[in-house]
């Protein structure tokens, strides 16, 4: 980090690599933050199905792969909340503080020896957080320049910086100290660094944020208020009468079983989904041209919506992959299963400034947003072939995998991520139309939640004596809906109306 004057002022105002010094504790509340997220994520799936003689829960393997993915998906889903609290009721500013002191909260509650359940209350806690922090960071980090002000890009390049240092660094950090002392030191770390988010937000917020997302942008009337009041006391209700049925089934001897709350969700996820498409759509408001974009977005929304499910199966069974079938030990070196997680990170910190030179390389002749978003899916799908590869190269199945097979599959869906990610946020920005484009923004995080929520139907037919077989079936999934995307490039971008 550098904090230099800006020349201005007689070089008396303080900056951030040259930004505003805003942005630096945006920046490092960020940083705390996804080091928590990813560093709790890296080894929380292990604890959930490791044996309780090893610090673990003792729950099946499955359904410890079914509650990753049903976590991921609704921290996603939660994303569409924190913006409109933030947008109506709090304000930026105050959704991020109230969002980290419900993360601290979660992370302190997963430490406690409180069992599954308090796994399932930390989850809580820290879903709703992360709704309200992860959407309106970057709001922060766009109200700290003019429109018009060229700082704006290197800004949000630093915040993309401290996201994927924090997912980096925390797995190796964490990942060895619960290989070490056990699951609930491991998660004291995240604990710890989302505690020294928090005080660095509120510390430095007076100096560098002073006056910068205090109110909300579209505060709710008297009318909306009392509305909202009544939809809240229906929403509590609903949530007791619910907990009460759960409560009965149990003393029955009948609980709800997390497979019944997971089949839920991608019918749930996927309901949201098409309803904002039909209303978008379907606004008389909405011009003709704009509409067809909406409609050539629908199939860049599906091809994310799997390659997701693919790049977030990391959390699940590419982490049962990393536990339970590679040879970690190399040299009389062990390799703790949470570090392959920190692959992910590293490639995208090594490849991100390569793909920004190639395309800036290529301008006009760069791929259209189309041929990218299908490319990248089918890479994904490629990457998955390679790990099939590596178990079908064994020669029993009793052999424990080379661990290059998975670091090489890691690193193809990373370049998979490069050539979707960016494109299909900007494709989001850029095809939706004007008076909807919080909306559209709302389905760019659907596609992740809705691909996670698939993830907690299919990995319970994750196979751990053919694993190959699983992941064979992704890849051919994902590269047919990738060519199917490719195949309507031309219509698609007939529909987009120039924007390519």
């Amino acid at each position: 980090m550098k904090l230099r004057g800006n020349g201005g002022k007689q070089g008396s105002e303080l900056t951030f690599f040259g930004n505003p010094l805003g942005l630096l504790n945006i920046f490092s509340t960020e940083f705390c933050e996804r080091f928590s997220y990813y560093g709790m994520r890296a080894i929380l799936v292990y604890y959930i199905y490791d044996s309780v003689s090893k610090g673990g829960l003792g729950l099946q393997e499955k359904d410890a792969m079914v509650i990753m993915s049903l976590f991921g998906s609704l921290v996603y889903l939660s994303c569409i909340m924190g913006g409109w609290m933030a947008d109506r009721v709090l304000g930026a500013y105050r959704a991020i503080l109230v969002g980290c002191v419900f993360i601290a909260v979660g992370h302190v509650i997963l430490g406690a020896p409180l069992g599954i359940e308090g796994v399932y209350t930390a989850m809580i806690f820290i879903i709703v957080g992360t709704g309200l922090l992860k959407t309106n960071v970057s709001v922060m980090v766009g109200n700290l320049y003019e429109r018009d002000d060229p700082r704006r890009l290197s800004g949000f390049s630093l915040l993309y910086m401290s996201i994927n240092i924090g997912a980096f660094l925390s797995p190796i950090i964490v990942g060895s100290i619960a290989d070490k002392d056990g699951y609930k030191a491991g998660f004291l770390i995240p604990a710890i660094f989302m505690g020294i988010g928090l005080f660095v937000y509120v510390g430095l917020s007076k100096h560098t944020l002073e006056g910068i997302g205090r109110e909300p942008v579209q505060p709710l009337t008297q009318a909306d208020k009392k509305r909202w009041r009544r939809i809240f006391v229906i929403a509590v209700v609903a949530c007791l009468v619910i907990a009460a049925n759960i409560a009965i089934f149990a003393a029955l001897g009948r609980p709800v079983s997390i497979g019944a709350v997971s089949d839920f969700l991608p019918i749930a996820c996927a309901i949201i989904a098409i309803a904002l498409f039909f209303f978008i759509i379907r606004d008389r408001n909405v011009s003709g041209e704009e509409r067809g974009r909406m409609k050539a977005y629908i199939p860049l929304f599906i091809a994310a919506t799997f390659f997701f499910s693919i790049s977030e199966q990391q959390s699940s069974t590419i982490a049962v992959v990393a536990k339970q079938y590679l040879n970690t030990d190399i040299l009389g070196f062990h390799i703790p299963a949470s570090w392959f997680q920190s692959v992910n990170p590293l490639a995208i910190i090594a490849l991100s400034p390569v793909f920004a030179v190639i395309w800036s390389k290529l301008g006009v002749r760069a791929p259209s947003m189309v041929v990218k978003m299908g490319v990248g899916l089918a890479i994904a799908g490629l990457g998955l072939v390679v790990l099939a590869t590596g178990f079908f190269m064994r020669a029993s199945d009793n052999e424990l995998l080379n661990p290059a097979w998975l670091i090489a599959a890691l690193v193809i869906i990373t370049v998979g991520e490069l050539f979707l990610a960016p494109t299909g946020l900007s494709a989001t920005t850029l095809l939706a139309p004007e008076i909807h484009i919080a909306k559209v923004m709302g389905l760019w995080f659907i596609s992740n939640a809705l691909g996670q929520a698939i993830n907690t139907v299919t990995v319970r037919f994750f196979d751990g004596k053919q694993p190959e077989e699983y992941f064979l079936i992704y890849a051919a999934v994902a590269m047919a809906v990738a060519a199917t995307v490719l195949l309507m490039r031309r219509k698609l971008l007939a529909l987009a109306s120039g924007v390519r």
